[in-house]
């Protein structure tokens, strides 16, 4: 079922779905369920990727009020070939898949479950000069940088080289800085954060949202 949808003035959207339903009513909710069902199980063995690629299709559907072909260039990023000029970037955590749509720039979007792993691998992803104690900005901390990546369009991203988060103030949702240094522009992009009680979500477009 549809979770979470958020317009913005710019025409970028951002859509959350709650994975409640089981695979047959996924298909159901397709208005062409069966070329669906023969990508999904051609790519495909287990039942949880089945049903996260499934219900990723049903919330684009929904967005967009029609069902719709995804492709996928080199880098694996996602595209809509029916849509030119419309930036889709996708995400998905337990239970729950996510997307962002944007006609004006590119967008980036990721979900993360809430969960203690976080915590055993800090070192991988969070830097000595970045603030993130608590579990919660350890995870937002994780997601930002995923969203700075989708958007970036580059190979070989460090993590801890390449993406540095300014200090912020823990909320329910807010905003903070993630400065990219992989690539010569040195972007900024503005993080837009929620936390929900089983998840966190980041969100970033190269428009304000």
């Amino acid at each position: 079922m549809l979770y979470y949808d958020k317009r913005f003035g710019n025409g970028s959207r951002i859509a959350i779905w709650h994975v409640t339903e089981d695979l047959e009513e996924l298909y159901y909710l397709l208005p062409d369920d069966e070329k669906v069902r023969k990508e999904a199980h051609s790519r495909f063995k287990s039942l949880s990727r089945i049903m996260e690629w499934t219900a990723v299709r049903v919330l684009l559907c929904d967005m967009l009020d029609r069902q719709v072909d995804i492709i996928y260039d080199e880098s694996g990023a996602p595209h809509l070939p029916d849509y030119e000029g419309m930036d889709i970037s996708i995400s998905h955590t337990k239970d729950y898949v996510a997307i962002g749509l944007s006609l004006n720039g590119e967008i980036g979007i990721d979900v993360e479950q809430i969960s203690p792993r976080v915590e055993k691998v800090r070192s991988r992803f969070i830097r000595a000069d970045e603030d993130a104690e608590s579990q919660i900005k350890q995870l937002l901390h994780w997601s930002a940088k995923e969203t700075a990546f989708k958007m970036l369009h580059r190979r070989k991203v460090d993590f801890l080289k390449h993406f540095k988060i300014s200090p912020f103030i823990e909320s329910d949702e807010g905003v903070f800085q993630l400065q990219e240094s992989r690539t010569d522009d040195n972007q900024v992009f503005d993080i837009n954060y929620k936390v929900f009680p089983e998840f966190v979500l980041t969100y970033s477009c190269t428009e304000n949202v």
